[in-house]
C-alpha cells in the first residue's frame, strides 16, 4: 500500500517537473526576443520620432502600466520624419525576425505617434505616412495612431509673424489626415495624381485619437496684438493674398492658443513631460479595444518615479 502510494506521489512530482521545465523552456525561448512577457497576449510597437522615444514616463509606458493584457517596445527614432519612418518600421519591426516570430499570427498593434519632424511638407508626410500604416497592415499589424501635440513658442522663428499661421496650417492638416477627415486629394495633394483618388486598405490607421485638441493646448492663450501683423503683412508669404488679409491676421493673432500647454512642456515647447504622456496614453485607453485589459482611470493616476507606477 505504502509502496503504491509512494509511486503514486512520485509520478505526480515528476509529471509537475516536466510540466515547469516545458513553461520555463518555454519562457526562456520567449525571452529571446524584444517581447519579455508571454502572459501579456497583446503586443504593441511603437514607431513615431522623438516624443514616442521619450524615456522618462511616455505614453507607451503608461498604457503597459494601466492595460493589464499589454506588453509594448518602443521602436521611435529621433529626428525620424516622414520617408525615415518608413524606413525605421521596415527596418526595425518588419526586419526584424525576433520580433515578428513572437507576434506572428496575434494581430499586433501599430501605436504610432510623429510626423513632426517633416511638418514644414504636410503632403510629403501625409503620403509617407500612408505608406507606412499600409506595410504595417499587410504585415499583420492593427494600427492606431496618435495626432500630432500642440507645440511652438514666440522664440521659435517658425512661430513669428505669419509663419506660425503656415505651421499650424500643416499641424492640423497632417492631423485631419490621421483622423480619416480627409481624401487622398485633399491629403496629398500634387502627390495624389498618380493614386487612385481612394484610399487603399490599410493606408489609413485603423484607430486614431485626436491628441491636438485637448488639454495639453494653450486654448485660452492671450490673442496677439493686431496693429504689428498688419504692418508685417505685405512682407510675409501670404503678401499675394490681399482679399484674405483680415482672416490671415485673425489667424495669425489666434497662433499661440496652438502651442503646448507649459505646465505639460519638458526641456522644450515641442516634447512633452510625463504628464503630458499621461494625458496622451489616457486619450489612447479612452478608444483601446477591450482585448487589451485597459483601466483608464489607474493610467490617470499613475506617476513617473523612475518608473511608471501608481501613487502611493
Amino acid at each position: 500500500m505504502r509502496r503504491r502510494l509512494l509511486s503514486r506521489l512520485l509520478a505526480r512530482l515528476l509529471t509537475s517537473s516536466v510540466l515547469l521545465l516545458v513553461v520555463l523552456m518555454g519562457a526562456q525561448a520567449f525571452a529571446k526576443g524584444p517581447f519579455k512577457d508571454p502572459t501579456r497576449t497583446v503586443k504593441a510597437v511603437i514607431v513615431g520620432g522623438s516624443i514616442s522615444m521619450y524615456y522618462r514616463g511616455n505614453y507607451g509606458q503608461f498604457l503597459q502600466h494601466g492595460c493589464k493584457n499589454l506588453e509594448v517596445v518602443n521602436r521611435a527614432k529621433v529626428g525620424a520624419g516622414g520617408p525615415a519612418l518608413v524606413k525605421r518600421l521596415r527596418k526595425a519591426v518588419i526586419g526584424d525576425r525576433r520580433l515578428m516570430k513572437q507576434v506572428r499570427g496575434k494581430r499586433p498593434w501599430l501605436l504610432f505617434q510623429g510626423g513632426l519632424n517633416s511638418v514644414y511638407s504636410p503632403e510629403m508626410t501625409n503620403a509617407n505616412l500612408a505608406k507606412m500604416f499600409k506595410l504595417a497592415k499587410d504585415n499583420g499589424f492593427q494600427t492606431f495612431a496618435l495626432s500630432l501635440t500642440p507645440w511652438g513658442d514666440p522664440s521659435d522663428k517658425r512661430f513669428r509673424g505669419f509663419n506660425g499661421v503656415f505651421y499650424v496650417r500643416a499641424t492640423k492638416r497632417i492631423n485631419a489626415f490621421l483622423l480619416g477627415k480627409l481624401t487622398p486629394d485633399q491629403a496629398l495633394g500634387a502627390r495624389a495624381k498618380k493614386h487612385p483618388h481612394e484610399w487603399m486598405k490599410g493606408e489609413v490607421p485603423d484607430r486614431a485619437v485626436d491628441v491636438f485638441h485637448s488639454h495639453l493646448r494653450n486654448s485660452d492663450a492671450a490673442l496677439l496684438p493686431a496693429a504689428p501683423l498688419a504692418r508685417k503683412f505685405s512682407r510675409s508669404r501670404y503678401r499675394k493674398r490681399k482679399k484674405n488679409k483680415a482672416k490671415l491676421i485673425a489667424e495669425a493673432r489666434s497662433v499661440p492658443r496652438n502651442y503646448l500647454k507649459k505646465s505639460y512642456r519638458d526641456f522644450d515647447h515641442i516634447h512633452p513631460n510625463s504628464k503630458g504622456h499621461r494625458l496622451l496614453a489616457a486619450r489612447v485607453c479612452a478608444k483601446a479595444p477591450a482585448s487589451w485589459g485597459c483601466d483608464c482611470n489607474r493610467i490617470k493616476r499613475a506617476v513617473f518615479k523612475g518608473h511608471v507606477r501608481d501613487p502611493k
